[in-house]
């Protein structure tokens, strides 16, 4: 059951029949799709979730798409209108104040291939320096202490380590071997994590390491068991502790770490899970996520240990959790020590800066990236969390967006929305695509099926290898039960989602084709073979499919698209994008000889300067998308005339498809093609 104090509606179903089993009869007059939202407006509507706190805290620096692509605005902590630092061709993003102010660094890409190379820029405007120049990506950027270098991950050494970048001379060096991490305030040691489990299939070792920049090896803090998952280390302000996620008691749960002695203590073991430490000013507190049911909240706690305290009262940070658990948005210290600077959003407002107190929780909004149009917090819905007895009998959940004024009984189109992640959720946040067509009349089932993160290591990891099969079980017996009480009507069902939601969408009409009248997917995959080459997804496979195509080809048969593709009669729309390194425009070529072949109707869009993951990053992408798929699901579910092929035809005019030997290359030498 919910572990917080919300309405929780429990479902428990005594068999797993067949949907036919549970159909109730026909409405002869089926509720009409609405007018609906604007799709101008939506698409204008962007988020906010990467920023940084000016180190005097009157200042601060972040990414947002307000003029059609991601750029480096900065608006006072106190409030008033955003400028404008960067207006480069790409996409720039994660920006990082110098500790003496002065410098805004930042990462970018060019053409949508998320390979990024690294910037600096004078904090009041100016041009854009370039620091790092090559084909492979760099990332997570640290400063010095005295402003003069910043640290950095990168490909460039043919592995993923850790560089330093001289700011004066351009001159870089490598500093480890190592994965995301951060530089102690002093600039002597980096702390930063490390997987030394050979084949990790079912992702279940991280480990904290640290490098002192002075010479020596770099040493783990924490033990190569190969049972858990240490991550997010963060230095205290005194360089003497670490606070860090771990899941080793089931969880992802807040600690710390000794440096001198490499003691690892638990401040919390409870069956929820944590993300983001971050530690105040004076080191006295850590303030940490906490994921209660798709509500994510702002914890404090004293660095020594006691009572966590919560902070965020309506509405936290921005939801959306990845493997570890940690959150799109963010948080941060004003330097002040008195309040939390952080993103926030919900079902009804997009993601925007806060600034909240923490002695008396009083919060202030810094921006508003709402559009003017959609500012009625009455023309949104907020989701109801359910909770149901899914595939034997593993208890899952998920969120049902009704339309306004729906009952059961009205047998509405529905819609699954798988989501994005191998081990991700369905938070409770903004997302434009699902007000969308809940406002048209559709209703929309975002199911957390196992593999979810949300509900510990468990519950996680028991996806392993049935990724595909068993977590769309789940989904499956989620949609039969609103079939049952009237909400759905099985005749008028589809399916869409992105990246892994759209290996979900594509695997979904593959396992039972009968279920769905369309679906629509963004980025997924459509033969998982030719996945396995692409170096970088080789992992992904592992993990949720099992084994390599060779020793699991059973799997990868039955979860495949293309070999099933003379039984599936259900037209699917592909939404790709130009510079996708994982989900490539070759997936659609593969399907498209299978579905001529046997007489399925399918189209596609391949979208310009975009990569995976496009669905948020540029309005205009967001509204194209938008009214193709409204389009598609309108004409096979919602009983309208559209002319799809005409809208795909106008949409991909003037894009040219080209393979990008910058991801190749990244893929191929970083990741390589092999098991290792």
């Amino acid at each position: 059951m919910g572990r917080n104090n919300q309405n929780v509606l429990t479902f428990c179903i005594a068999c797993l029949g067949t949907l036919a089993a549970c159909d109730p009869e026909p409405r002869a007059n089926p509720p009409e799709l609405r007018e609906g939202l604007s799709i101008s407006a939506l698409a204008e509507t962007v988020w906010i979730e990467e920023f940084d706190v000016s180190p005097d805290g009157k200042l601060i620096a972040f990414k947002s798409a307000a003029e059609g692509t991601y750029d480096i605005w900065t608006v006072p902590t106190s409030g008033g209108e955003p400028t404008q630092i960067t207006s480069m061709p790409g996409r720039e993003m994660r920006p990082r104040f110098s500790p003496d102010g002065a410098w805004i660094a930042f990462e970018a890409d060019f053409g949508g291939t998320d390979v990024r190379d690294l910037f600096i820029i004078p904090t009041n405007g100016g041009e854009p320096a370039r620091l790092t120049n090559h084909p492979l990506n760099d990332a997570n950027v640290s400063w010095s202490p005295d402003s003069g270098s910043i640290y950095f991950n990168t490909g460039m050494f043919w592995d993923n380590s850790i560089a330093e970048v001289d700011i004066r001379t351009g001159e870089i060096s490598r500093v480890a071997s190592g994965e995301s991490g951060q530089l102690s305030s002093d600039g002597m040691m980096f702390a930063f994590t490390r997987n030394t489990k050979p084949e990790d299939d079912d992702q279940s070792n991280q480990d904290v390491w640290v490098a002192t920049l002075n010479g020596g090896e770099p040493r783990p803090l924490t033990p190569n068991t190969f049972e858990w998952r240490d991550t997010e280390p963060r230095w205290s302000p005194d360089r003497t502790r670490l606070a860090f996620i771990s899941d080793r008691n089931g969880f992802n749960n807040l600690g710390v770490i000794d440096i001198a002695t490499g003691e690892a203590t638990m401040l919390l073991t409870e069956d929820v899970e944590h993300s983001e430490p971050r530690w105040s000013p004076d080191g006295e507190w850590i303030s940490f996520t906490k994921n209660l049911d798709y509500d994510y909240h702002i914890f404090r706690i004293p660095a020594a240990g006691g009572e966590a305290e919560q902070l965020t009262a309506a509405g936290g940070v921005n939801g959306g959790s990845r493997a570890t658990g940690q959150t799109r948005g963010t948080h941060e210290w004003h330097p002040a020590g008195d309040q939390i600077v952080y993103t926030h959003s919900d079902p009804k407002v997009t993601g925007d800066l806060w600034i909240i107190s923490v002695s008396d929780g009083e919060s202030r909004q810094i921006t508003n990236h709402q559009s003017e149009e959609l500012r009625d917090p009455s023309a949104f819905v907020w989701p109801e969390f359910i909770e149901y007895t899914g595939y034997e009998g593993l208890e899952v959940a998920g969120l049902v967006y009704r339309p306004q004024g729906a009952v059961a009984g009205d047998q509405l189109p529905g819609l699954f929305f798988f989501r994005a992640n191998s081990n991700g959720q369905h938070p409770k946040q903004w997302h434009p695509y699902i007000q969308y067509f809940v406002s048209r009349g559709y209703l929309v089932f975002a199911p957390n099926f196992r593999g979810s993160t949300g509900r510990g290591k468990a519950y996680r990891q028991i996806v392993h290898t049935h990724g595909g099969d068993h977590d769309l079980k789940d989904a499956f017996i989620g949609m039969d039960l609103l079939v049952e009480q009237g909400w759905v009507d099985p005749d008028r069902v589809g399916a869409f989602g992105g990246s892994t939601g759209g290996f979900f969408t594509t695997t979904a009409v593959t396992k039972e084709p009968e279920r769905f009248k369309a679906g629509v997917v963004w980025y997924g995959s459509t033969d998982l073979v030719t996945l396995s080459t692409y170096g970088s997804m080789e992992g992904w496979n592992r993990y949720l499919i099992g084994g390599t195509p060779m020793e699991n080809p059973r799997n990868y048969f039955d979860r495949s698209i293309i070999y099933q593709a003379e039984r599936i009669d259900v037209p699917l729309l592909f939404l790709y994008s130009q510079g996708d390194g994982a989900a490539r425009f070759q997936q659609i070529e593969q399907y498209g000889v299978q579905a001529e072949i046997y007489g399925n109707w399918y189209d596609w869009v391949v979208y310009g300067g975009e990569p995976h993951g496009w669905y948020h990053f540029r309005p205009e992408s967001v509204r194209q998308s938008l009214e193709i798929m409204s389009g598609m699901f309108d004409t096979f579910i919602g009983d309208q005339e559209h002319d799809v092929g005409a809208m795909a035809a106008e949409q991909r005019e003037g894009i040219r498809i080209r393979r990008n030997p910058t991801i190749d290359l990244w893929n191929s030498l970083t990741n390589g093609m092999g098991r290792g």
